[in-house]
């Protein structure tokens, strides 16, 4: 529907959100944070071990959320892209709940939650207690332990050892760059990026001058690599680390494209749900759903390309180390939910999203989205969980453990979300005061 607004249509200052008329949503997510919180407490000191895995899984697919409204801003600044305008202070927002994340995101340092999940630093600890023994170098140790074992404590060769010999570099916890060190870089890295632009943007709000947006986009383009390596290696840290002997030379890209193809869903909700409540009326028209919409489907179609050229590789090249990563996957049910995500992550967001016409109906759209949301969280999912079992030696399977996957879920997601929403009150909904604001009221593509 054509229509044509002026900066006389639109109100001064701005749309400021009101929480009131949204309690009811902001509401429940309050209430299931904290009911999600209480019981992961519980579960942190019943099971930590297995718990450790479900606290893993809910910061990360929350993390990507984040992190995909920090690309989203990125992108639209340093590609100079004027139809976005409207949507930047809702990606603003989104990538400044850096802070609440990394605090969530804070337990995985405790050694009694991450050597359950890492296995490899179970064997630097090792290798740490003998060199301090011997007075020689912890990789020296690590080589003892490859070649020779522990003959004091009796433990034999471990020939596996010989891949943190070699990853010890970057795989480690006692060197300037060590994991623990590269945690709260990816951290600070992404917090400037969101702290500078939307400090930006807000100071746009006081004089409209052009040159916020000229600096924004400098910033962004320079920028735009250290986000690009901050996700790729947190990405491998935290998941790829499940498993030391495995490795993948696209994971940073699936991942990637996995938090911006869920960001933009969740976008688009949170755009209708806004709209529904009478907020957004004059500056999103069917025109923004529309190229919402077809970003949706550009990154349904990468996210399989890159998802197939991983697993293809890995099957043709048929390395041990590689495989078994999806041997895990295909091993009693887990192998009904990698079908399920072919079907669910692809094939049918790539069906319903090809028409021109549903992309620009947002009841339409909306409901794909959930469905999107649903499918990027049994995605995460299935990368962390099916670790848990081999890991800590009890089978594909640990029994009822998916009530502590519930409740790290909603503690996480559940507490992200109740303090997303209260703090869109803070600012206007969309930067008012934009010399390209009319120009992305106004698009049409």
């Amino acid at each position: 529907m054509s229509h044509h607004v002026t900066f006389n249509d639109l109100p001064q200052g701005g749309e400021k959100f009101e929480p009131a008329k949204g309690a009811k949503l902001i509401n429940a997510l309050g209430l299931v944070g904290l009911l999600g919180l209480a019981a992961s407490a519980y579960y942190f000191f019943a099971s930590t071990e297995t718990f450790a895995y479900s606290w893993l899984f809910a910061v990360f697919f929350t993390f990507t959320f984040v992190v995909g409204g920090c690309f989203w801003i990125l992108l639209h600044s340093a590609s100079n892209s004027s139809w976005g305008v409207v949507l930047r202070r809702l990606w603003e927002n989104l990538a400044n709940m850096i802070i609440p994340m990394m605090i969530f995101a804070l337990p995985l340092l405790l050694p009694s939650v991450n050597r359950p999940l890492y296995e490899w630093m179970g064997h630097h600890d090792h290798a740490a207690k003998l060199a301090e023994h011997h007075h020689i170098p912890v990789d020296e140790a690590m080589h003892h332990l490859v070649t020779e074992g522990d003959l004091e404590q009796g433990l034999a060769a471990n020939p596996h050892l010989h891949v943190l010999v070699a990853k010890f570099g970057y795989m480690n916890l006692n060197t300037a760059f060590s994991w623990y060190t590269r945690f709260f870089l990816y951290f600070l890295v992404l917090w400037h990026i969101a702290r500078t632009l939307r400090g930006k943007s807000l100071k746009q709000e006081q004089d409209g001058d052009i040159k916020h947006t000229i600096s924004a986009r400098l910033f962004s383009c320079r920028w735009l690599l250290f986000y690009a390596l901050a996700v790729t290696f947190a990405a491998y840290d935290w998941l790829v680390g499940l498993d030391y002997l495995w490795f993948s030379t696209m994971w940073g890209v699936y991942i990637f494209a996995g938090c911006a193809w869920a960001s933009m869903g969740l976008t688009i909700l949170l755009v209708t749900w806004l709209r529904s409540m009478g907020y957004l009326q004059k500056v999103v028209t069917d025109e923004h759903y529309h190229l919402m919409g077809k970003l949706l489907f550009a990154f349904t179609v990468f996210w399989a390309y890159i998802a197939f050229s991983q697993y293809f590789l890995i099957w043709y090249a048929n390395i041990t180390e590689e495989t078994r990563f999806y041997l895990i996957r295909n091993t009693e049910a887990w192998r009904w939910v990698s079908m399920f995500i072919v079907v669910g992550h692809f094939v049918a967001p790539f069906l319903l999203l090809l028409s021109q016409q549903r992309k620009k109906r947002p009841a339409v759209v909306a409901g794909v989205c959930i469905w999107i949301l649903f499918m990027h969280l049994v995605d995460i999912y299935w990368n962390v969980i099916p670790e848990r079992g081999p890991s800590l030696g009890v089978g594909v399977w640990v029994d009822r453990a998916w009530f502590q996957d519930v409740a790290a879920l909603c503690g996480v997601f559940g507490t992200m979300g109740f303090l997303y929403l209260r703090g869109l009150s803070k600012y206007s909904l969309y930067p008012w005061r934009d010399p390209r604001l009319i120009e992305s009221v106004n698009v049409i593509n």
